[in-house]
Formats: structure tokens, C-alpha cells, sequence
């Protein structure tokens, strides 16, 4: 019965000693996991951060585009009336006296 003891009492000190090695895996990977993101979140939080400045610097730049081309289509909306403008002074002294001579011819024509 002694061997049985012996083999029971290695069995023992063995699994003790493996749940002593699984407690010290377990310490050691807590250990690295927080050394890692004592490492790792200060770089995450640089990086979210010029994230940020970035996206700021992208939509300040789409929205100075977006003032210029505007100006630029009202200028062109403008010059565009501009133009439509000076055809009608420059032809409305012709169209005024072709509807008038065509009233007058339609008058003297048939009286009406």
C-alpha cells in the first residue's frame, strides 16, 4: 500500500504544482496585458488625436472650397444676368418697333 501512497501522494503534489504553474501563467499574461496597454494606449490616443486634427484640417479645407465655388457660381449667376440685361436694352428698342409696326400694319390692314 505504500507505493499506492507514494504514487497518490506524487498525484497530489502534482496537480499543486501545476495549479501553482497556472496561477503564475495567469499573473504573468495580467502583467503583460497591462504593460502592453500602458505601451499601447498612450500611442492610440496620439493617434486619435491626429485623427481628429486631421478630419478638422479636411473639412475646414472642403468648406473654404465650398465658400469659393459658391462665389464663383454667383459671380457667374451675376455677369450671366449682366449680359442678359444689356440684350434686352440693346434689342428692345427694335422688338418695341417691330410689335408697333406690325400693330399699325395689322390696323391700317384690316382695322382691327
Amino acid at each position: 500500500m505504500s507505493a499506492l501512497q507514494e504514487v497518490l501522494a506524487v498525484l497530489l503534489g502534482a496537480e499543486a504544482e501545476a495549479k501553482r504553474i497556472v496561477e503564475d501563467a495567469k499573473s504573468d499574461s495580467s502583467g503583460v496585458v497591462k504593460t502592453t496597454q500602458d505601451i499601447f494606449i498612450p500611442d492610440r490616443e496620439i493617434r486619435m488625436s491626429s485623427a481628429r486634427e486631421q478630419a478638422k484640417s479636411i473639412m475646414a479645407n472642403a468648406r473654404e472650397s465650398a465658400e469659393v465655388e459658391a462665389k464663383l457660381i454667383a459671380n457667374l449667376a451675376r455677369e450671366e444676368r449682366d449680359r442678359v440685361a444689356k440684350r434686352f436694352e440693346e434689342n428692345v428698342g427694335a422688338v418695341v418697333s417691330a410689335l408697333l409696326d406690325e400693330t399699325v400694319d395689322k390696323i391700317l390692314a384690316g382695322g382691327e
